[in-house]
């Protein structure tokens, strides 16, 4: 009997539009264009990769290696049907609806069955006539490639789908008269460009750097306005891009562009939002200030943007600006330094930063604003050098209680408490904190973030994919929010999807040792050792190639490569280097159990725990360790931790 074969494929499924109806009009001219439809179709799927599965009597299911050539099929399909109508009378038309996805297949007899197909099924009647309809799966891996803007429809109860499916639409140039225009095609998302500094003095520039991230906090908390974050906004500094290319590219229906100037204690800031489907600007304003007016300017802004789009201001607000005291100047300059500087993210920017942000606190101790992101810098300081920092997480803990004891509803302290009781292992607590974070800013790309790592450390993969998806949605442009992503794919068992995760990242600037090891893995679980080898060399080159988590992952790449005693010799080396300087017991572990040595592995995982090694987060779901899931003693690890036996299933297990 032929075994069924499981596997990651686009599929599209095509339908004539007014079939039965033509059919029982004229039996005779319905099968002749049926077979002219079929004429034009057959070849452009071969063209682009596709695979003929079956005839569904009026139209097709076809099957392609990868979403973009399914998606530039279809446009390819619809452009050559729109050419033949225009050229025909209209009883002749043939119209198509198209629906493609990106899904599980199973391959049984030339057919293919399972999710894949079914949700297909779903999306395409929801395609407008001549249309194209896309799921959220398809649009994360086409919307930077093609040059058809898309445009989400809202996620979608689908018959027979579990989980909503966001669809989104291909707003075709041929069809744009038959779209209605409207500011907000994507009017619910905006992006704020960095504001340009134009101040005599160019060290200046994180003036603007800060108040470009102010702005988007502020304006994020605009009822019913999704507002792009500055990671993916700051890739469009000094960029030669019209308005409309940014808006395509981020997806969003206008942009805020401005500049600021600063003389003194006196700023200038001068604004203009513009819709980006015509270029028309919808409001336009200059404030003269001084920085102890920032607060209440910021709010002014979010309301003339608010009024412009037509969107509600702050059905809850926070703090009304009213009610806070005036910053002190060299207080609020000292935190924009800060948070301009901590945007960066590298180690040297990360120091500087903090002490920006003490300096702010002990200029101005009543300001939440600094206390949280102070204990934000001081986390990822702890994260990224524990051995040469001296903050403690309890320092840091201190540090956003006060934050939230000035602002409780300050959404960077909820969710820098997550991130402090995540260290703490209370997984229960940090997710409650994140959450609270997105319910205060739903447009909290990096609160989403955090929730996905969260969730994946608790191999509650799906929730991590949607969180982390979340996250992209609101920060596309990011190479670090990919990474993660392609992570949680790689070990939620799904190789493929986290492959074209690692890709976007490394294009989108994203090139650094960890997304190398990471892909290296992925290849290496398709069976892939050449190209597995050629990630992990490069990731050796980035960093120091006796990074034992490295060191670990060369070695079973070379072993799949044939090299004998490949891990054997690493372990040697990472025992030689730990006898130097101290090696994560819980990364030491991973080379006894990749060897088969499980007594030692459990010894050294102890002593991870006793040492409350950080790389523990990763003990529920690398699959390094999935053949000794059944051992009581991970199990107890587990509960120590405080996390719970991976439950999510892998890809390839049994459908029953």
């Amino acid at each position: 009997m032929e075994k069924d074969v499981r596997q990651l494929a686009a599929v599209m499924l095509t339908d004539v539009v007014g079939y039965t109806a033509l059919t029982q009009t004229d039996e005779a001219l319905t099968l002749a264009l049926l077979e002219e439809h079929a004429a034009i179709l057959r070849p452009l799927f071969a063209e682009h990769g596709g695979r003929e599965v079956k005839g569904t009597g009026d139209g097709f299911l076809v099957e392609f290696p990868s979403a973009l050539q399914a998606v530039h099929c279809a446009v390819e399909i619809q452009r050559a049907l729109h050419e033949r109508d225009a050229a025909v009378p209209p009883e002749r038309a043939i119209t198509l609806r198209i629906g493609v996805h990106l899904g599980d297949v199973v391959h049984r007899g030339g057919d293919i069955f399972g999710d894949g197909v079914n949700i297909t099924a779903r999306i395409e009647p929801l395609a407008k006539p001549g249309g194209i309809c896309i799921s959220r799966q398809v649009y994360d891996q086409v919307w930077n490639k093609t040059d058809v803007q898309l445009a989400s429809l809202g996620k979608k109860d689908l018959k027979n789908v579990k989980v909503q499916i966001e669809v989104f639409e291909m707003l075709l140039p041929w069809l744009r008269n038959e779209i209605p225009t409207q500011p907000s095609a994507n009017g619910s998302r905006l992006a704020v460009l960095p504001l340009l500094n134009m101040s005599p003095d160019p060290s200046d520039e994180y003036i603007a750097d800060g108040l470009t991230e102010e702005l988007i906090f502020t304006l994020s908390r605009v009822s019913g306005l999704q507002v792009v974050a500055l990671t993916s906004v700051m890739q469009y500094r000094g960029a030669k891009k019209g308005i409309s290319q940014i808006g395509k590219e981020l997806s969003v229906g206008a942009v805020l562009e401005g500049s600021v100037r600063k003389t003194g204690d006196r700023l200038r800031i001068t604004l203009q939002l513009i819709d980006t489907s015509n270029e028309a600007h919808l409001w336009a304003e200059a404030y003269d200030r001084t920085m102890s007016d920032v607060f209440a300017v910021q709010m002014e802004i979010a309301r003339s943007v608010a009024a412009a789009l037509e969107v509600q201001i702050f059905s809850k607000p926070r703090r009304p600006a009213a009610e806070l005291p005036p910053p002190d100047p060299k207080a609020y300059a000292a935190y924009l330094k800060g948070r301009a500087l901590l945007s960066g993210r590298h180690l040297a920017n990360i120091r500087a930063a903090i002490e920006s942000l003490r300096e702010s606190v002990a200029l101005d101790p009543s300001r939440a604003e600094s206390h949280a992101t102070l204990a934000l810098a001081r986390s990822i300081l702890t994260n990224y050098a524990s051995s040469s920092s001296h903050d403690t997480w309890a320092e840091i803990r201190a540090g956003v209680l006060r934050a939230l004891a000035l602002d409780p509803d300050l959404p960077e302290a909820h969710a820098v408490l997550g991130i402090v009781l995540e260290s703490a292992w209370d997984w229960d607590g940090a997710e409650r904190e994140l959450r609270r974070a997105i319910e205060l800013l739903p447009s909290y790309a990096q609160a989403y973030h955090w929730l996905g790592l969260s969730l994946l450390t608790r191999a509650r993969f799906d929730e991590a994919v949607a969180a982390l998806r979340a996250s992209i949605s609101l920060d596309p442009l990011s190479a670090v929010q990919h990474e993660a992503l392609g992570q949680a794919y790689l070990w939620k068992g799904e190789p493929t999807l986290a492959l074209q995760e690692f890709e976007l990242g490394i294009l989108l600037g994203g090139d650094n040792h960890a997304v190398r090891m990471f892909r290296a893995l992925a290849h290496l679980e398709q069976g892939k050792a050449e190209l597995a080898k050629a990630d992990v060399e490069r990731a050796r080159e980035q960093a120091d190639p006796g990074d034992p988590e490295i060191a670990l992952a060369y070695a079973q790449v070379m072993e799949a490569l044939g090299e004998t005693r490949a891990v054997e010799a690493a372990l040697e080396r990472a025992l030689a280097a730990n006898a130097q300087s101290p090696v994560s017991p819980y990364l030491l572990s991973l080379y006894y159990f990749v060897l088969g040595r499980a007594d030692e592995g459990f010894v050294l995982l102890e002593r991870a725990v006793a040492e409350r090694d950080y790389q523990l987060v990763e003990v529920a779901t690398d699959p390094r360790l999935a053949p000794y899931r059944a051992d009581p003693r991970y199990s107890d690890i587990l509960r120590k931790v405080g996390l719970a036996p991976p439950n999510a299933r892998r890809r390839g297990a049994s459908a029953d």
